[in-house]
């Protein structure tokens, strides 16, 4: 897979899809607007209406190497859980690499994990009805 480079359709700016055919979804840096990365015409599919209040410590399109591989930082999000009345905030970056797949990267206070998928995921129990 090879990044393609287009234009904002909201904006103009300038966009990378790191991982074409295996994206969903591209949000452009200069005006917050979420684009369809399966669509060839890249449509509008959502508008932020203020800007990321945290920036992410990782740039998109990053690169650097873990436990041996290269992976390009390729998106961001903050996730955020209440437990018990307390908020807890994350930062989540996705990362790719052709050969290797999608990784995530997690960062919480100052600590950092590296998460890669279950090679051989057990299969999920079927739920009885309700007694």
């Amino acid at each position: 897979m090879v990044a393609t480079a287009f234009n904002c359709p909201s904006c103009g700016g300038t966009l990378s899809l790191r991982a074409p055919g295996a994206s969903q979804s591209i949000a452009c840096e200069h005006c917050g607007s979420v684009l369809d990365a399966q669509d060839p015409k890249h449509r509008l599919l959502n508008k932020y209406k203020a800007r990321l209040k945290h920036e992410p410590y990782i740039p998109l399109g990053k690169r650097g190497n873990i436990k041996g591989d290269d992976f390009e930082a390729i998106g961001f999000m903050r996730r955020k859980v209440r437990y018990y009345g307390v908020d807890y905030e994350w930062s989540e970056y996705l990362l790719y690499n052709p050969y290797k797949g999608f990784r995530w990267l997690l960062e919480y206070n100052g600590h950092w994990t590296f998460l890669s998928p279950v090679p051989n995921p057990p299969d999920q129990p079927k739920r009885q009805g309700k007694r």
